[in-house]
């Protein structure tokens, strides 16, 4: 299947969820191009992609904070600049990709970015978000964070820009969390709290949340009793390293032939 469009956002009432594709192949480098055009073929809407920031201010599209797994190198993405990365990197690996690359790659395949904020400098934020901007993707992505702090400088900077606040206590009340944050979503991560975590998604919850004006992004799942049972529930996307089975069981929304 081909991605004729993008997906809006905010998604409809009566649209299919969203689908969030969410680290797909566990390779060497999380950040090959065939991750992203796997993503757009596994009907995704958006895909994960996780920030890291370098020494000169340069936003990098990296899960780990150091190089250990990658290139088998001890040092801190943190601690070097975008010269010496892509200086160092081994001749049989792929380089880790700018957030400017990946701009490129996702607007060719009509796919809109999930930003997953593992470190902020105001200066990389500001490159990230004049990225999007500059190749049109401002409308169909989300910026999230365990960081409400960096969220609320995000929508003091950019309010149009959607944000995601993370989460992973079941104690915690969503919808001041949300917004505290300005955010325009809550994602609770809790795949790991509980052997079937829609149950934990009661109506009052769901009522709380919506009645802040607050969206649901669910948490990574695979499960298609769990799939189906939260599209069921209305959250608005499902983050899944298998889209292609949230898109069967939920809708078609953003892709073509």
């Amino acid at each position: 299947m081909l991605r004729t469009h993008f997906t809006p956002l905010p998604r409809a009432a009566a649209s299919p969820v969203l689908r969030i594709a969410h680290y797909l192949i566990p390779t060497q480098n999380d950040t090959s191009l065939a991750v992203f055009r796997r993503a757009a073929e596994m009907g995704a809407d958006l895909i994960e992609v996780s920030i890291r920031i370098t020494a000169d201010d340069r936003a990098v599209v990296t899960q780990d904070d150091n190089l250990k797994r990658l290139y088998a190198i001890y040092a801190s993405v943190r601690e070097m600049s975008l010269r010496q990365l892509r200086s160092i990197h081994p001749v049989q690996a792929e380089p880790i990709l700018t957030f400017e690359e990946v701009a490129f790659i996702c607007t060719a395949l009509k796919l809109g970015v999930y930003v997953n904020l593992k470190d902020f400098s105001l200066a990389a934020i500001t490159l990230v978000m004049n990225t999007l901007d500059a190749y049109q993707l401002t409308d169909y992505s989300i910026i999230g964070s365990f960081r409400p702090d960096w969220l609320a400088e995000i929508k003091a900077f950019k309010p149009a820009l959607h944000t995601a606040v993370q989460f992973s206590s079941t104690h915690v009340n969503p919808a001041l969390l949300g917004q505290s944050a300005r955010a325009d979503y809550i994602q609770p991560i809790w795949d790991q709290v509980a052997p079937e975590p829609h149950h934990l998604l009661t109506g009052d919850w769901l009522e709380t949340v919506r009645t802040a004006g607050l969206g649901i992004i669910s948490w990574k799942e695979e499960r298609e009793s769990e799939i189906t049972a939260l599209a069921a529930l209305g959250v608005d996307a499902i983050c899944s390293s298998r889209p292609d089975v949230v898109y069967r069981l939920t809708g078609s929304a953003g892709v073509g032939g």
